[in-house]
């Protein structure tokens, strides 16, 4: 005869193909879970933040509207070849080898927070940095060495004169770090062309990096031209009123949820503590 031990709690019962049985959770739901219809009790509520979100879009919608206007700067890119050792060292553009890649690194490079601080500088009246990068989008032009400064305002005047703005402080911006770089290029050829006077192609490399020092321009960008304003169309009347009651609706559904869920925690943990203060049973003798 041989004794086997075993304790068995009520919840380690096993079918006869040996799984568990998985007691059902009210509403149908999992343990923590909440069911549909427990959310949709509280429809009074999800109604009631639809509506304020209605009502406020009808505020928006039908009160005095500052309409807003839009002007476009463009800037073409010249890049220096991949090849260049002119101006190695220097902040003037390097082909990136497509033309996508080399246009979206210079935007990124343009809509800096210091361009925007000395843009916000430069017009004043009220402007500040956080305004003029809110008004300003700096983008490439698709597959093109091309970068369009677009910035909205709400005077025709005023979305051009921010344009225009934008892309002259931010060549000045570079300007000054270019210059700089190329002083040091400069000394660099000088000390090499009077060690060896003959040296053709390095003084023929300190003429060039002279010229463009002497000519105070970013020869690989540049401002090409401002459109003329135009005005901005706003949403229509019916999509503003949908978004707003989808988005009201959707509020109330979380705000149902959550309610639920703090009303069924305190039940979840009196059951999982009754859960594990069951009794152990005795053991039993098999032969």
């Amino acid at each position: 005869m041989t004794t086997n031990l075993h304790r068995h709690t009520p919840g380690d019962a096993t079918s006869a193909n040996g799984t568990r049985p998985t007691a059902p959770h009210a509403g149908g739901t999992a343990a923590g879970g909440v069911a549909a219809g427990h959310v949709l009790r509280w429809w009074p509520l999800m109604l009631l933040t639809t509506l304020a979100a209605v009502a406020a879009s009808l505020v928006m919608v039908w009160g005095p509207r500052t309409p807003s206007y839009s002007a476009t700067t463009k800037m073409p890119v010249t890049p220096l070849s991949q090849s260049d050792e002119t101006f190695l060292g220097t902040s003037l553009v390097r082909d990136a080898g497509d033309a996508d890649r080399t246009s979206s690194t210079v935007a990124r490079l343009l809509d800096s927070h210091q361009v925007a601080v000395e843009t916000a500088r430069s017009l004043g009246g009220g402007w500040t940095p956080e305004s003029v990068r809110g008004a300003v989008d700096v983008t490439p032009v698709g597959e093109t060495n091309m970068i369009e400064i677009t910035a909205r305002a709400p005077e025709p005047a005023q979305a051009v004169r921010l344009a225009q703005t934008f892309a002259e402080t931010a060549l000045k911006e570079r300007w000054q770090t270019i210059s700089a770089e190329l002083d040091r290029r400069i000394a660099f050829a000088t000390r090499n062309t009077d060690v060896d006077p003959n040296a053709g192609e390095e003084s023929r490399r300190l003429q060039l990096l002279t010229f463009v020092r002497e000519n105070g321009v970013d020869p690989t960008l540049s401002i090409d031209s401002t459109s003329p304003p135009v005005r901005v169309e706003e949403m229509s009347e019916v999509v503003v009123i949908g978004m707003a009651a989808v988005g009201g609706l959707f509020v109330g559904v979380v705000a149902a949820y959550g309610i639920e869920r703090f009303r069924r925690r305190p039940r979840d943990d009196e059951a999982a503590v009754g859960e594990s203060e069951l009794p152990m049973s005795s053991p039993t003798l098999r032969s």
